[in-house]
């Protein structure tokens, strides 16, 4: 019974430690994915000079929200297509997130649709007709570089970074380490300067645009962003200036996806492995010992058995 009992440790004790290596190097490739169930939404606010014709300027406080999901439908196992909105309103007798361009206050600022379709693991953008990628409408749009999350293990290093208003994919610079929603983050930054690109529809003019954003380099979370834009007519009257930061609310929701995506992984690739060794190893120690316990026994039964009997002495007496 011993026998079998120390087979079988030794049998489980194998099989954990194969199950723990196929973790460590396979589980990477399922939980650094984008996953497929994404849906949020997100808030930035800011201060807004417009241009009021004839020299004058108007100011404001501006309010971006931007809403992302996953269309699962079209995505698959290696690609997820993602279906952005962005509307930016006039924040004038608490607006809804948005309004329509006949808004009778004239609040909407711009609503911008982009559709993109990226690598799971390394969030660059896929340009295949199949996915349907678009900005505005306009399915003649390539799609370059990252546009919503960065690639799981971020690097100190330089992305580039899809601008959907500009259509452009300018370097987001590595610039620096600074905690943001109570993680450590790596901190881009990308710029574009003077583009031919409409002020409003129909309205030529210059583009100037600096977007920073704050990563997660473990799960490549946009934990915090701000984005400094600038309008000039051609004229040279600025059109609209304004810079629009995350709210504490959106930088608490995507630090918390973070520690969420960190803790997956984590657990898949660290701790899952990590208990399989460790029991492994100590079922494989268990049946080896079990093994030479059963061994010492029986050796010390055959060296009982064979022991020679006692003398005996024929054809003496004593009276």
């Amino acid at each position: 019974m011993r026998g079998v009992l120390s087979a079988v440790l030794v049998g489980v004790g194998v099989f954990l430690i194969v199950l723990a290596a196929m973790f460590r190097f396979w589980a990477p490739d399922r939980a650094e994915k984008t996953p497929l169930n994404l849906d949020l939404t997100t808030v930035a606010t800011g201060p807004a000079t417009f241009s009021a014709g004839g020299g004058q300027t108007s100011s404001t406080q501006l309010q971006a929200t931007r809403h992302v999901r996953v269309d699962s439908t079209a995505s698959d196992a290696d690609v997820v297509v993602v279906v952005e909105s962005l509307c930016i309103v006039k924040l004038i007798d608490n607006p809804p997130s948005c309004v329509s361009a006949s808004d009778s206050k004239n609040r909407l600022v711009s609503l911008t649709t982009d559709r993109v379709a990226a690598d799971r693991r390394t969030a660059e953008s896929v340009n295949d007709p199949k996915y349907g990628e678009y900005v505005n409408s306009d399915t003649n749009v390539r799609h370059k570089g990252l546009s919503y999350k960065w690639p799981f293990d971020a690097q100190k290093k330089s992305y580039a970074f899809f601008d959907p208003n500009s259509g452009q994919a300018p370097d987001a610079k590595y610039v620096r380490t600074e905690s943001a929603g109570g993680i450590d983050c790596y901190v881009y930054e990308a710029t574009e300067k003077g583009l031919d690109v409409d002020v409003a529809p129909g309205v030529p003019g210059k583009y100037d645009d600096t977007r920073t954003v704050w990563i997660d380099p473990v799960t490549g979370t946009i934990v915090k962003g701000v984005e400094h834009q600038i309008r000039t007519l051609s004229t040279g009257e600025v059109a609209l200036e304004t810079t629009l930061t995350f709210n504490d609310a959106t930088i608490k929701l995507q630090a918390g996806k973070a520690d969420d995506g960190r803790t997956q992984i984590d657990v898949l690739t660290k701790w899952v492995p990590l208990a399989a060794l460790v029991l492994g190893l100590a079922a494989i120690v268990g049946g080896v010992l079990l093994s030479r316990s059963k061994g010492r026994s029986g050796g010390l039964h055959r060296e009982k058995s064979a022991a020679p009997p006692p003398p005996t002495y024929a054809g003496t007496s004593q009276t």
